[in-house]
């Protein structure tokens, strides 16, 4: 399957401020034949300035008031992590509240953890360290700007568990709307989601990074850096833990599509069982790595159904996003909603199975 195409930066000329922002920071200036640019859903370019300095430049998109509680959450554990000794993450340069510009040091040459994966090169030890990272994060004090903000995580997004906006639903593609319909038509997997918020509301709260996905781990010279603190906030230390194996779990999933288009179902099914069997080491690497560092997550006798739970949503989540600007979900794709659907109604029955330790630190 060929690449996709590189995404291409905004003109430099095109973003006011940008220059000044930049200069205001003393980083010099970006060449516009000289920068790249990276797939998400904000405007980024990356490149090294005139004055010698590699730098990465997002600008934060969306409603005014979600973009000043992103850029604050990423100034301030840009700050509280800087130099820390066991979570790496690029250095954080400066932001600015009104446009939605962040500056960070661009780790160069770094390849994403999602990049690894997709080569099979994303190791045992690189997992470990994922899972030493989270693992310690969940142990530190959040910043006063991260404690005090108190609004609800983007996802799951229980405005649309039941129903999309008019202006959501006019917006959405084919697939897109073939996923929600999914969810919307069952409601009893609603009822799951709704639980979950519910319990994660009542239930104690860590430092979490929020939106843990392979995409958000650089790695350079062997060393794994976090990145994007935009969603950190107070929440359930399972949305971290089961985000990162219902990362692996999606990929078990999609291998239920195997080269030979002859199977049957009962070698699809069997062949994608195959294929995270393979993946779930990584699981298992990553919960080593978050034990060793928190300890007392053993204490927390409901974390690993918990985070079956996470792991299912992240399953949802993630062909809603797929289905992005197509017309329809494929075959393989539904496969995973109904995997996602089996993990947010039975998840400790997924536990053992997705590499979240033992049955005696396992309780629904």
């Amino acid at each position: 399957m060929a690449e996709p195409p590189a995404p291409v930066p905004v003109p430099l000329d095109q973003v006011p401020g940008l220059a000044d922002f930049l200069t205001r920071l003393r980083l010099g200036a970006l060449r516009p034949d000289a920068v790249s640019a990276f797939f998400g859903r904000n405007d980024t370019w990356a490149g090294v300035t005139d004055e010698g300095v590699p730098v990465f430049v997002k600008r934060v998109l969306g409603e005014a008031g979600q973009v000043r509680r992103r850029v604050a959450r990423t100034r301030a554990m840009g700050t509280a992590l800087d130099g820390h000794p066991v979570i790496n993450t690029p250095r954080f340069l400066g932001a600015d509240e009104e446009s939605g510009l962040l500056a960070f040091t661009l780790v160069q040459d770094a390849r994403s953890g999602a990049d690894l994966a997709g080569d099979d090169a994303f190791t045992w030890d690189l997992a470990y360290s994922a899972g030493r990272q989270v693992g310690t994060l969940h142990t530190l004090a959040a910043p006063p700007p991260v404690a005090a903000d108190d609004s609800e995580p983007p996802m799951p997004p229980r405005d649309r568990l039941v129903a999309l906006s008019l202006e959501a639903h006019a917006a959405a593609s084919g697939a897109e709307l073939e996923a929600w319909a999914l969810l919307h038509n069952d409601p009893v997997l609603v009822q799951a989601v709704e639980d979950l918020c519910d319990r994660e509301r009542r239930g104690p709260h860590v430092l979490v990074h929020g939106d843990v996905r392979l995409d958000q781990f650089l790695c350079h010279d062997g060393v794994l850096h976090l990145t994007d603190w935009e969603e950190a906030r107070l929440a359930d230390a399972a949305r971290d833990v089961g985000a990162f194996a219902g990362e692996w779990l999606y990929r078990g999933v999609l291998g239920m599509a195997g080269p030979d288009d002859g199977m049957s179902d009962r070698e699809v099914i069997a062949n994608g069982a195959r294929r995270f069997e393979a993946l779930r080491p990584h699981v298992e690497a990553f919960w080593t790595g978050y034990l060793e560092a928190r300890p007392e997550a053993r204490d927390d006798r409901g974390l690993a159904a918990r985070a079956a739970a996470f792991a299912g949503w992240h399953l949802i989540d993630r062909i809603i996003v797929a289905g992005h600007q197509r017309g329809r979900l494929s075959a393989v794709e539904r496969a995973v909603a109904g995997v996602g659907r089996t993990a947010l109604l039975r998840p400790a029955d997924l536990t053992t199975t997705l590499g979240l330790g033992e049955r005696h630190e396992v309780h629904a």
